[in-house]
Order: structure tokens, then C-alpha cells, then sequence
């Protein structure tokens, strides 16, 4: 027993004992793997959503929309061949810079606005306004689609209260062409009642002229017949009586 303990104080294990001490105190609590870096996480995610966004815009939904938008911008009649240019070019420029869920967002209201530039009341005003426009003066065309907004910037209502307004226009424009035309056939009516009037004046004056008519002081117009047209008169006698000359004319009603 003595030895055992002897052996437990040489020097020897004394030092083993404390290394392992120091060794345990040193190594503290189990190390936690490494958080992967912020980097590497948002390139994840631009990635996702630069994925999300190519599917959308390779969608049949997007694809059908810039078809119809296309073919509504090639009939319309109020934007140039250079403004519908523009129009495309800020559409694509505007979508460049949008994420996949602004781009849904735009398809939205795209799909809503194409519904109602698509619908029979719309079609037959942008139909009406092309023929209106058409007529028109160049200054004056051009004056009045100065100012017209961007389809794309504006929404389904707004699209809506504007279809209203030309139908108005219309309505207004058509009253005022009903007004002319009667007007205009009021006023050839009387010209033509004043034509065959002197027409009439023409012709009697032509035959009293000519001595087939006569004129009475009590009448107002020329008349066919002269006055008195059942009488008739009878030679003049012309002779010598016992005192003096004379002269005879009778008339056949007197």
C-alpha cells in the first residue's frame, strides 16, 4: 500500500496528471459547424427568382397578351407609327426592371385592359374614331391626340371612362349631322319653291308678251284671258247725214 501511493506522487505521473488537466480545461465546448456565408444565400435567391420571372414571361398567358396587345395597337387609330414604338420600347424597359411578382402584377392589369379595348362597344367607338379623325384637319388632329395618355399607363376604369367619352363625342357629332341634313332639306325646298315660283312668273310673262294672255288693272297677275273675252266688236260705220257727218261703232254686249 505504501507503494501504490508512492507511486502516485513521483514526479512522473504528477506531471502526466496535470497536462491532462490543462488539456481538459483548454478544450472548452464542442465547436458548432460554420453558418454558410450571406453570399452564397442571395445568390440563391436571385437565381429562384430569375427563374420564376423567365417562366412567366415564357407563359402563355404573357404570350397571349402581347399578341392582343400587337394587334390593338396596329388597328387603333390615335397612336403614330413612332408613338406605338415608344409605347413598346417602355413596356420593355419597364419590365426589365421588374420582378416576377410586379410582372404578374402587370399582366393583371394588362389582361383587364385588353378585355375592355377588346369588347364590341370599344371596337365600334375606335372604329367611329378612326373614320372622325380621318376627316379632319391635320392641325387639328394633331392638336387633339397631343395629349392623349399611354394606354399602358393607365387602368381598366380609366380605359373604360374613356371609351364613354368618345361615345359621347359621337352622339354629339351625330345630332349635329341630323340637325344639317334637315336643315339643308328645309333650304332646298325653298329654293326649289322659289325656282318653280319664277319659273311660273317666266312663263306668264312670256305670253302676255306674246299676246296669248292679258293683263287686267284689277287683278293682281296676269290672267289668261283677256277681259270681256264673250264680246265682240262690229265695224265702225262712218257717213254723212243730212246735217253733218258721223260715226258708228257698236259693241256687240252693249
Amino acid at each position: 500500500m505504501v507503494r501504490s501511493c508512492s507511486s502516485l506522487s513521483s514526479p512522473a505521473l504528477l506531471g502526466a496528471l496535470l497536462s491532462l488537466l490543462a488539456l481538459v480545461a483548454g478544450a472548452g465546448p464542442a465547436a458548432e459547424p460554420a453558418a454558410p456565408s450571406a453570399t452564397s444565400s442571395d445568390t440563391a435567391d436571385r437565381a429562384d427568382e430569375a427563374r420564376r420571372k423567365a417562366e412567366v414571361l415564357a407563359g402563355s398567358r404573357w404570350r397571349r397578351a402581347m399578341h392582343e396587345l400587337d394587334e390593338w395597337l396596329a388597328a387603333q387609330p390615335v397612336y403614330s407609327a413612332d408613338r406605338v414604338q415608344r409605347i413598346k420600347a417602355d413596356l420593355a424597359t419597364r419590365v426589365a426592371g421588374m420582378t416576377s411578382y410586379e410582372v404578374e402584377y402587370l399582366l393583371e392589369g394588362l389582361d383587364e385592359k385588353l378585355h375592355v379595348l377588346e369588347s364590341p362597344e370599344a371596337t365600334e367607338a375606335r372604329e367611329w374614331l378612326g373614320r372622325y379623325l380621318a376627316v379632319m384637319a391635320d392641325d387639328r388632329r394633331a392638336a387633339l391626340l397631343a395629349d392623349v395618355p399611354n394606354v399602358l399607363e393607365m387602368s381598366a376604369a380609366e380605359v373604360t371612362a374613356k371609351i364613354a367619352d368618345i361615345e359621347a363625342q359621337r352622339a354629339k357629332v351625330e345630332r349635329s349631322a341630323r340637325e344639317s341634313r334637315r336643315s339643308r332639306r328645309g333650304f332646298n325646298a325653298f329654293i326649289g319653291d322659289a325656282h318653280r315660283a319664277e319659273a311660273a312668273d317666266r312663263a306668264r310673262i312670256g305670253r302676255i308678251s306674246r299676246g296669248d294672255a292679258a293683263f287686267s288693272p284689277y287683278r293682281g297677275q296676269p290672267v289668261d284671258s283677256p277681259p270681256f273675252p264673250d264680246s265682240f266688236d262690229s265695224p265702225t260705220v262712218v257717213g254723212v247725214g243730212p246735217w253733218t257727218s258721223f260715226m258708228d261703232h257698236s259693241f256687240a254686249a252693249f
